[in-house]
């Protein structure tokens, strides 16, 4: 707790010992002679502010959010300018050293840019400063990652498409210098390890990984990440992380080999990309309680998919009424974006009734009863962008009969009646989707592993 008053203190000793340094450079004039003389009391304070930052500063470190050797430079450095400054106080309240003082004062300077700086380092990730030399765009969220030289055909997916995204937007505060949450981007075993609360990346189910979610949190979400007053990923970025995950997060697999060379190609040498948030822009009106009340004691979890949203997600995995709940929905068909059913026995009888919940962007009928007969109801779902039918008996004619949905970007068909022989043909009929089939192949990393040695 005392550790985050650091942010707080470390300012004063700034402002306070340049200051000094002010004072003490001012021409040797009668009129500022009266300045000079506050030099000393001006020093002590500062000074004593410095050993307050110092102590706070060292308190902080002790969290593990920072790279431990980069956190030392920053520590020494900080220890050496407040014993400096005390020396500086002693020297200067002494009648001698009065041609040593300016000297001083430079010196002072000096070791205050420098710990400065180490200190911004930590905070704002090392070469924090680089973009801003180097701009040309008064807006930083204005800029995106250019892959428009990247030959996909021979590149590889996560080294090529998805380090880049990384690197220009976490490695801020999750890169070598600076791990917020105890959470690295910069490596792979970093990633799959995750944070302290736990892993980020679900490999091939981008939909229920932490990243993506955070990604799409509304900015004035404390969760959202990147924070708000950083660089903002684009549509087209946030595209390209979610179809690497979802094609299984590996870190060695080539663009070819993960099946979505056609649909990266379009994606990146598009100048434009549809709005492809899982969020309509606006907002609806308030959803009608009753029917709230209704649905929540039939054991729908309902729950606003952002902190002031209208728009709702319903969970309806522990009903116990769900033709009751299915039928309630209707009266809530402006805010219902993001439904998962989860297991439970949804017909198609159930689906004709879904259909008039037009704003929908996101349905989960996996392990459901389900057909090819119900999948025709979907087809006025404009809006819809992921669809789960894991578990289903849907068929690949009958899925490709909702090829004209053009917002349909993700697409699961794990254990379907779909065939392996079958998906050249319907990834043809939605060029813009991703199609995952399951079957995935984890990669064995070093660190899963222990060698054994047989006791001598």
């Amino acid at each position: 707790m005392i550790g985050r008053f650091h942010p707080l203190l470390v300012h004063l000793p700034i402002g306070i010992l340049l200051l000094a340094i002010l004072f003490e450079l001012l021409p040797s004039r009668k009129s500022y002679r009266s300045l000079k003389r506050s030099i000393v009391v001006i020093l002590t304070i500062g000074s004593v502010s410095a050993i307050l930052s110092s102590i706070t500063g060292y308190m902080l470190s002790q969290n593990g959010d920072y790279d431990s050797r980069r956190v030392a430079w920053h520590q020494w450095m900080a220890i050496s300018l407040t014993i400096y400054s005390l020396g500086y106080v002693w020297m200067r309240s002494r009648k001698g050293y009065k041609s040593y003082r300016k000297a001083f004062a430079f010196i002072l300077l000096t070791l205050l840019m420098i710990t400065g700086h180490l200190g911004g380092s930590l905070t704002h990730g090392e070469g924090y400063l680089s973009p801003a030399l180097v701009s040309t765009s008064s807006s930083p969220s204005a800029s995106e990652v250019d892959m428009t030289h990247v030959n996909l055909q021979q590149a590889l997916y996560y080294n090529d498409l998805v380090k880049p995204i990384l690197e220009e937007r976490c490695y801020g505060c999750h890169g070598s210098t600076k791990q917020k949450g105890k959470l690295r981007l910069d490596a792979p075993e970093y990633i799959l390890k995750g944070g302290k609360d736990g892993e980020v990346v679900k490999q091939g189910r981008a939909d229920e990984s932490e990243m993506i979610h955070r990604l799409l949190l509304s900015l004035d979400d404390e969760d959202h990440m990147p924070p708000k007053e950083k660089p903002q990923p684009s549509e087209k970025e946030i595209l390209i992380l979610k179809m690497w995950i979802n094609s299984g997060a590996d870190f060695k697999k080539s663009v070819t080999e993960s099946g979505q060379l056609v649909q990266l190609e379009k994606i990146i040498s598009s100048k434009e990309t549809e709005n492809i948030s899982d969020v309509p822009t606006g907002e609806p009106p308030v959803a009608d309680e009753a029917t709230i009340a209704q649905l929540r004691k039939s054991g729908v979890v309902i729950l606003p998919v952002a902190n002031g949203s209208n728009y709702l997600s319903l969970n309806l995995i522990n009903t116990m009424a769900l033709d009751s709940a299915i039928n309630a929905m209707g009266k809530l068909k402006e805010q219902i974006i993001w439904i998962k059913t989860g297991g439970q026995p949804v017909t198609d009888s159930h689906l004709a009734k879904l259909n008039q919940l037009n704003k929908l962007t996101r349905l989960s009928l996996d392990h459901s009863k389900i057909s090819d007969a119900g999948l025709v109801h979907l087809k006025s779902l404009t809006q819809l962008q992921y669809l789960n039918l894991n578990g289903t008996n849907i068929t690949a004619e009958g899925l490709s009969k909702l090829s004209g949905l053009a917002h349909l970007t993700s697409i699961y068909i794990y254990q379907t009646q779909i065939k392996n022989d079958e998906l050249a043909s319907l990834r043809k009929s939605f060029p813009q989707s991703v199609i995952e089939a399951g079957n995935y192949t984890v990669p064995l990393l070093q660190s899963d592993t222990v060698v054994a040695k047989a006791p001598k």
